[in-house]
């Protein structure tokens, strides 16, 4: 059974693309009205490859592709137009957020928001959201459904928190008492940190992020926290990493630059992942890891990859 993968888009040509996203294009000046994954199944069909190898590939007629310099000629050849990127995902995803339509912006009113918010010009804050605190909201954050901020939480400008999540909710610390002459008892441990949420972050739906016992827990520019990830108390993820679905970051990690933690990974409190290292997926971290190695296992181990 073959099942058709395309989506009717407004009509656009090759050269608007290609003026939109500031790049070069080779080939005619195709017209697509349609997207769809690589390689394409209909006429005027708007995809795109991050492969050099598409010499197997069968094209239907007036394709646009978004595609590496290495497979230009192969690519017009077999009749597309090709829009010449390094980096055809991420320019794609350009192409789309210059087209699609802006979300709304503006406070839902069955929002809450308390007296202390501040929120910054353009920011949007979805249906039955709740921020309560001393919280700063920078310009043009997008809070979705549902969302619970709370207690100290600094957010920087263009960041995105999808509906459910959760931020800034005490630390899951105990102090537990075993005496044999009392009842066994457990009294949470005070948390008097906060949460700093730095420009260009995007928090997935059903995310925790607790806030520092201490100190605060920071995630730096450009990180992307994927859904029902939970990060711990005074946890630091540096600049460009990625932690995808279901993880777990205990306390006092510190996550580098360029990190990829992979989904349904645990990486033990206190440890640090070097800038560039890779999580693999379900790993379970109890040691620090090596800037640019990857790990992968149970215990997770340091994977040869010469």
């Amino acid at each position: 059974m073959v099942f058709k993968m395309t989506t009717k888009i407004d009509p656009i040509y090759t050269e608007h693309i290609a003026e939109i996203l500031a790049l070069d294009f080779y080939g005619n000046n195709h017209m697509a009205c349609k997207v769809s994954k690589f390689p394409p199944s209909e006429n005027n069909t708007l995809s795109f490859s991050s492969s050099i190898d598409v010499e197997f590939f069968i094209f239907p007629k007036n394709s646009i592709v978004i595609a590496k310099p290495e497979v230009v000629e192969s690519l017009v050849d077999k009749g597309a137009s090709v829009v010449i990127s390094s980096e055809p995902k991420y320019d794609y995803c350009r192409l789309f957020k210059h087209l699609l339509p802006p979300p709304f912006y503006g406070v839902h009113s069955s929002a809450v928001i308390g007296n202390d918010v501040i929120l910054k010009e353009g920011v949007s804050v979805g249906a039955g959201s709740v921020l309560e605190g001393k919280i700063l909201v920078g310009e043009g954050t997008i809070i979705g459904n549902n969302v619970v901020i709370k207690n100290k939480v600094q957010i920087g400008r263009n960041v995105r928190i999808r509906h459910g999540s959760i931020i800034g909710e005490d630390a899951f610390s105990f102090g537990f008492s075993s005496k044999k002459d009392v009842k066994p008892d457990a009294i949470r441990f005070p948390s008097l940190g906060g949460v700093i949420i730095e420009d260009n972050v995007e928090i997935g739906n059903n995310c925790v992020i607790s806030r520092g016992t201490f100190g605060d827990t920071i995630l730096g520019k450009r990180v992307v926290i994927n859904d029902l990830a939970h990060i711990g108390n005074e946890v630091f993820i540096s600049e460009g990493a990625v932690v995808t679905a279901n993880t777990d970051v205990s306390s006092r990690v510190k996550i580098g630059k360029g990190c990829w933690i992979g989904q349904s990974a645990s990486i033990r409190q206190g440890h640090v992942i070097g800038d560039g290292a890779t999580v693999g997926m379900g790993a379970v971290v109890i040691t620090d890891v090596p800037d640019d190695a990857t790990v992968l296992g149970v215990p997770a181990k340091v994977k040869d990859l010469g």
